[in-house]
């Protein structure tokens, strides 16, 4: 049984090197600073929960309503707008996501034993992200509920003889509208988020993970030359070192072209797929969601397409020429992993980041630091696309592109040296 345990002392000081330490600090770094950023965000969000009542009514319902709000944690706004549109528009309002119409009359209908309405709006503003839109909404949603309730009771209070239990139960019916540059169009909240949710989570997770099997595979092979002694063939051939590293990155850049287009593929499919069963659920009588997604114009065209695969691409290409001077770095093939942990904590905080935080309320450090990492403006992509942002995804190409020449520029360098064979970075590894 010593044996045992000495095998596996041994074991473990071969696998736990000062690379695999590093590496797991670096994790843990990244986490900390995306919970703490996640954690500011939350409290600022928790702090700002105002939703703006435009009272046409002006009843005793009406301000039942607004107390029964007020006392589920809302903070009111009242706005004295002659509609909506004017409440919407109003200075005052600018900063607010969440509405709510009472309709004059709502009193005297539902005294009377009719179902009448109260209207609520949700705004997503073009600049908002991550759990920006989710938390606005959310909130709109669960003043809906307060207000249903409550007027469920204020019936159930009176005892009228001779009313349906569907009235009891719900005597003015939410209508729920979500307004995107200043057009409304009456949707269930429900089904917007799910189609933002599914550009904001699902498909930076699709880029993600097609970076990092396009990185790996360049970081393989390189490291792997060297390792295994073949580029040194081929730096003593009489062939031109700079074609030799326009040639890696012109395969690399075909890869990248294909994975690019089998994502965008895989995105059309997968977007065509959920507008086509919210229209065959309109004809179940659910509420469509693909026409009034298309009349908001979150609907990405095909120019939109063809500028989120192009940002796709340069991600990927900035990735495959980090990877490549990384590979050039790398000792051998075992220090590829601690080699990936740069490249892996920018994807992380480019890909978490903006999840689960707002951009728009987000302060410069943050801001700063994202946009800086050349993947978040890809991660983005069919968001800002989705909201309009044309001219957030061209300057995200452009940047992209500019740190994709950087890099072949000082990777055209690495191979111009003699250096070359022997550069790496050292961890301090006794020899």
């Amino acid at each position: 049984m010593n044996i045992f345990f000495v095998l596996v002392k041994k074991e473990i000081k071969e696998l736990l090197t000062l690379q695999v330490i590093l590496s797991i600090a670096a994790m843990l770094l990244i986490f900390q600073v995306i919970g703490k950023s996640v954690g500011s965000q939350n409290k600022s969000t928790a702090a700002h929960n105002g939703v703006v009542t435009l009272d046409l009514d002006r009843s005793a319902v009406s301000r039942r309503l607004a107390a029964a709000l007020a006392e589920a944690g809302y903070e009111i706004r009242p706005s004295r707008a002659a509609n909506i549109e004017a409440a919407m528009a109003s200075p005052e309002h600018a900063a607010e996501n969440s509405f709510i119409l009472i309709p004059e009359g709502l009193e005297r209908t539902i005294n009377s034993g009719k179902k009448s309405r109260v209207e609520f709006y949700s705004r997503f503003k073009k600049n908002a992200s991550g759990l920006g839109p989710v938390l606005a909404a959310s909130r709109t949603r669960k003043a809906a509920a307060v207000v249903s309730g409550e007027l469920s009771y204020y019936v159930l209070e009176r005892r009228v003889p001779g009313v349906a239990p569907a009235f009891l139960r719900n005597p003015a019916p939410a209508l729920e509208f979500a307004v995107v540059d200043g057009h409304a169009e009456e949707v269930p909240l429900a089904q917007v988020l799910a189609f933002i949710q599914s550009q904001t989570y699902f498909f930076p997770v699709a880029v993600f993970f097609i970076v990092i099997l396009s990185a790996q595979m360049i970081m393989t092979s390189v490291a792997g030359e060297k390792e295994n002694k073949t580029l040194e063939t081929l730096l003593s051939s009489p062939i031109d070192r700079r074609l030799l590293v326009m040639s890696k990155l012109a395969a690399s850049a075909v890869i990248a072209a294909a994975l690019s287009a089998a994502y965008m593929l895989g995105m059309r499919s997968f977007m065509s797929g959920i507008t086509a069963e919210t229209t065959l659920g309109a004809a179940a009588g659910v509420s469509a969601a693909g026409p009034a997604l298309a009349k908001l114009g979150l609907l990405i065209s095909p120019q939109g397409y063809f500028l989120v695969g192009l940002s796709v691409l340069f991600c990927i290409l900035c990735a495959l020429s980090i990877a490549f001077i990384l590979g050039v770095l790398s000792e051998d093939l075992k220090s590829i992993q601690a080699m990936m942990t740069p490249l892996m904590m920018a994807l992380m905080l480019s890909y978490l980041l903006p999840i689960f935080i707002d951009l728009s309320s987000a302060n410069l450090g943050i801001k700063f630091l994202l946009y800086a990492i050349p993947f978040t403006h890809a991660f983005m992509a069919p968001q800002n696309m989705m909201m309009g942002n044309t001219a957030q995804v061209l300057w995200g190409i452009a940047y992209q592109a500019a740190v994709f020449t950087v890099c072949v520029v000082y990777a055209a360098r690495l191979f111009s040296g003699e250096a070359l064979l022997t550069m790496r970075l050292k961890f301090g590894r006794k020899r």
